[in-house]
């Protein structure tokens, strides 16, 4: 876990921000001052973020790691005044356990919540220039969207990494990319940066344009339907990216 100090007099004015990422094998949690900007990207103190590999495990690991963070920041859930949260796409059981938890903290605490894309918190790892970002969808196929100077050039795109890969560009990063990345090697062009994960930093840096939205108002972003369908009934889902928008106005 990374722990900075507590915030300056300018920045303790700055909404305390908490971010939750759960749509890869990685969670990723981050606590930090950010400040409201009319630009892509805010400055931020951040002042904890822990990440965790769980694969399988992120009902059971979110809360205790969550606590964890709380504990080393010095601060309690009821500091908190804004959220943001990974909608994916990604894994599916994992994003559903980072949106119920966070959905969860919206209504008790009554804060606002930031929705972002799982590709475009990657993208936003490389603010600047081609940026392919690429997670793993498993079935042997990847979610993929290319971004440049940080904006989207078209929708996320679902398919097997062989066909998708060809239309990569710029800078290749994300677990997808790491699991095919003879797929991507074969693009002579690209340049492949492996071990990148949505992360909570990026989130809370890309978080203070926007001034979040009710819990209830943010979904999940799927492109294709869930592997498994759960045997109880929930709200229509995202099928399209630019969902995400609607997530954090």
């Amino acid at each position: 876990m990374s722990v900075g100090s507590d915030d300056t007099e300018t920045q303790s004015e700055w909404p305390l921000t908490l971010a939750v990422s759960s749509s890869t094998g990685v969670v990723s949690l981050g606590l930090g001052r950010v400040a409201p900007t009319d630009k892509r990207l805010s400055e931020v103190r951040v002042l904890a973020v822990q990440e965790l590999a769980t694969e399988r495990r992120h009902a059971e690991e979110l809360t205790p790691s969550l606590q964890t963070l709380m504990a080393a920041a010095g601060h309690t859930l009821e500091d908190v005044q804004k959220l943001v949260v990974d909608v994916g796409p990604g894994r599916f059981t994992g994003l559903r356990v980072g949106l119920a938890t966070t959905k969860g903290l919206a209504f008790a605490l009554q804060l606002p919540v930031v929705g972002l894309s799982s590709l475009e918190i990657l993208a936003g790892t490389y603010p600047e220039g081609l940026v392919t970002a690429v997670i793993d969808a498993r079935r042997e196929e990847v979610f993929q969207q290319v971004f440049v100077d940080g904006a989207a050039m078209k929708q996320a795109e679902v398919g097997p990494a062989s066909q998708l890969a060809t239309g990569a560009m710029g800078v290749v990063i994300g677990d997808g990319a790491d699991r095919y990345q003879g797929a991507y090697q074969e693009q002579a062009e690209l340049t492949m940066v492996g071990g990148r994960n949505p992360d909570a930093a990026t989130m809370l840096s890309l978080s203070g344009q926007f001034r979040g939205v009710s819990g209830a108002d943010v979904e999940p972003i799927y492109i294709r339907n869930p592997d498994v369908n759960p045997n109880i009934k929930t709200r229509p889902t995202a099928t399209k990216s630019e969902t995400a928008t609607e997530s954090r106005q």
